[in-house]
């Protein structure tokens, strides 16, 4: 391929090469087995019903151990194993350290559960790490964006049906032992709820991006239709304030393009935005009528009912609890095992976590474990100014500002929901917030020897600049 072909194709076509890659990269096959197993196994945890049964959640842990180790040997393989540090394992890794000081000192009220939630942390932190170091290409940024849109469009009909069909049953087949309304592949709407949420910006972004062919953005619209019905139709009151809440910055962030946009795109943005609500609107009526608008309209009051009034109940006990381990709480994953001394009103039904991530964290944690927390997330959302100017021209640009979008509608969730206790969406809460917070990349389009993952193959990118390396 010529030198001159390909500089005509990148200042003609920008948006073509951006959308279809046209020069695909020339990576080992070892490389893209790896980054589809990693897309693999956080689906995996999604569709094992949250991978809140053992065996899902064992196959989560040794899934994610054994990707790290794959990484690893063939890295070591070639000879030349690099690695991607970035600011978000700092607080990462202190997280780590305060639950191993808890057991190491005995502050733990409760020693297994405290070290269970060590290895699920582990987890949580190969599957950040490799996916840190897989993530290094237009392409791949490409690859996991189309992946996440196109996934959360399958769950969110999975979800629809089988409310329509089956609402009882998970997969029409398994029947839960218990759980609070059966939402897709979770036991409870909620959490079903929240993993929409996370995915809910990229389907908008993306019909909105320069890098997609315009004939193809009202599919993005119409893909966020439906991810968006589902989480009004799942009757979750938190989901929906926490989607609303996305959809007005999504809409914001939108409309903030526009100044820079031709008169033609505004006006078809415009219109495309009104057809989006009215398909949304017209999803959520047609699948949950009457009573979907009485979930809907109770919003206003969510505390004004005994599920909300128990939250309250609940709240108020957890301060209790603060109070008496304010530094370092009460241990991690011990809320089940403490809470019973501490609950004011009688019930039959095991209270296994706070509804409220916050509170849980600062119970579980104390003011240690919100200190890091705070840390974490200023990490995860320093580049927000910078992405919410760039996301319309480039992948990475648009796949890191979707998956900060999609933390934010999970943040608002855990005022009221316990999202970040599900092992599933927990995984994809600090994949999406290390994706957040990745560097800017400014690849170019040039056939070069570049180093992988594991070691140095040939590849094409594209650079706005236009310029050689």
């Amino acid at each position: 391929m010529s030198t001159a072909f390909k500089e005509h194709v990148r200042h003609r076509y920008p948006a073509a090469m951006g959308a279809f890659n046209v020069f695909a990269t020339a990576e080992p096959r070892t490389d893209q087995l790896i980054f589809g197993a990693w897309m693999a196994l956080l689906a995996f945890g999604v569709l094992s019903f949250g991978a809140v049964e053992p065996w899902s959640l064992a196959t989560l842990e040794i899934g994610s151990a054994l990707l790290w180790f794959a990484w690893l040997i063939v890295g070591m393989h070639r000879r030349l194993l690099q690695t991607k540090f970035l600011p978000i394992f700092v607080p990462a890794v202190l997280f780590l350290a305060l639950i191993l000081l808890q057991m190491v000192a005995h502050t733990t009220a409760d020693e297994f559960e405290t070290s269970r939630t060590f290895y699920q942390f582990i987890t949580f932190g190969l599957l950040v790490f490799v996916g840190a170091q897989l993530l290094d290409s237009e392409s791949r940024f490409r690859s996991f964006g189309l992946a996440a849109t196109l996934f959360g469009v399958a769950i969110a009909l999975l979800a629809i049906l089988q409310s329509v069909t089956s609402p009882n049953e998970i997969y029409w087949t398994v029947i839960p032992r218990f759980g609070d309304g059966v939402f897709g592949p979770y036991v409870n709407h909620s959490h079903c709820a929240g993993l929409m949420e996370m995915l809910l910006p990229f389907p908008f972004l993306l019909a909105n991006a320069s890098v997609m062919p315009v004939g193809r953005r009202g599919l993005g619209y119409f893909a966020g239709a439906v991810v968006a019905g589902s989480i009004f139709v799942s009757g979750s009151r938190g989901g929906i304030v926490a989607a609303s809440v996305q959809l007005c910055l999504i809409y914001f962030m939108i409309r903030k393009q526009l100044p820079m946009r031709s008169g033609s795109w505004k006006k078809n943005t415009r219109w495309v935005n009104v057809a989006a609500v009215l398909l949304v609107g017209a999803i959520v009526l047609f699948l949950g009528g009457t009573e979907m608008v009485t979930r809907i309209s109770s919003v206003k009051d969510p505390f004004g009912n005994t599920v909300g009034a128990t939250r309250i109940l609940i709240f108020k006990d957890c301060l209790r609890m603060i109070v008496k381990h304010p530094i370092m709480g009460w241990g991690a994953g011990t809320f089940q095992t403490v809470y019973p001394a501490f609950r004011s009103f009688s019930t039959n039904v095991v209270v296994n976590a706070a509804h409220n991530d916050y509170l849980q964290l600062l119970v579980e944690f104390g003011l240690a474990g919100a200190a890091i927390t705070v840390l974490f997330l200023v990490a995860s959302y320093h580049r927000f100014v910078q992405l919410s100017q760039e996301w319309v021209d480039s992948w990475p640009s648009l796949v890191s500002f979707g998956a900060l979008l999609g933390t934010i509608g999970i943040l608002v969730h855990s005022l009221t929901d316990f999202n970040l206790q599900i092992p599933a969406n927990a995984a994809i809460f600090y994949v999406f917030c290390m994706i957040a917070s990745l560097p800017a990349t400014t690849p170019i389009l040039e056939l070069k020897e570049e180093p992988s993952m594991f070691g140095r193959h040939p590849t094409t990118s594209l650079s706005r600049e236009g310029k050689r390396r």
